[in-house]
């Protein structure tokens, strides 16, 4: 199979899979790999859709995507037909999308934004998401954050609107704040992880939940902060398991 970037299959990393069947495939996508190819991309970069493309030797159809800092939960259907149906799924009402984010200062126990965000033409779209406070540490509050809709750096603007941050966030985010964090504790990347997918089956219509664990260069920074909460990682570790 000719590759896309002129590296051998070999020399690829491999993207770890939480789901395949004849219809649809569901992974862990690693922070730093775009989803595909874009306008800015390097010639020796790898993006997560022709990775795994090559592990299982099927044809992938994009469904949703993460942006390139962002870990965690990716879809793709296997067929145009079967990736129709997911990404009509991923809109019901009953898909659920949960990302864990740290966000600046102390935030409320549960709060919910409907702020409507433009689109690339300037236009406003309705945008909701809501909000749940795991713990507070460090002057920072961990979130789960669920989207009931799927606007460009929703999280990130709904947070930035509310003057709590994404740590680690150089667009949306505070530079002083994140560099503090990067100089002191290691912060890696954007705090961002796409931590639940709960989705109906485009063909069987079985509903499926998908986890991925919070990766180790986000737990490891979480480790080094001085004051964080002893049960936190072990709550979300018990929370993780299918």
């Amino acid at each position: 199979m000719t590759e896309d970037n002129g590296a051998s299959p070999a020399e690829r990393p491999e993207v770890p899979i939480l789901y395949l069947d004849d219809d649809i495939v569901v992974v862990v996508k690693p922070a730093h790999m775009s989803v595909h190819r874009g306008p800015h991309s390097g010639p020796e970069e790898h993006f997560v859709l022709q990775t795994v493309r090559d592990q299982i030797l099927r044809h992938l159809y994009p469904v949703h995507r993460l942006d390139r800092q962002t870990s965690g939960v990716l879809a793709f259907g296997l067929s145009k037909k079967a990736a129709g149906g997911l990404q009509e799924n991923l809109q019901a009402d009953d898909a659920e999308k949960t990302y864990l984010t740290l966000a600046r200062g102390e935030t409320e126990p549960e709060f919910v934004s409907e702020r409507e965000l433009t689109d690339e033409r300037g236009v406003y779209q309705p945008a909701r998401t809501e909000f749940r406070r795991r713990a507070t540490f460090s002057r920072c509050s961990l979130l789960e954050a669920r989207l009931w809709t799927g606007r460009t750096h929703q999280i990130r603007r709904h947070l930035d609107h509310l003057a709590h941050q994404v740590i680690g966030d150089r667009h949306h985010g505070k530079g002083r704040i994140n560099n503090w964090f990067r100089e002191h504790y290691g912060l890696p990347r954007m705090f961002l992880h796409a931590w639940r997918l709960t989705v109906r089956h485009p063909t069987t219509d079985a509903v499926h939940t998908f986890l991925a664990p919070l990766p180790q260069d986000l737990r490891g920074f979480l480790e080094r902060l001085p004051d964080l909460p002893p049960t936190t990682l072990a709550d979300l570790d018990q929370e993780s398991r299918p």
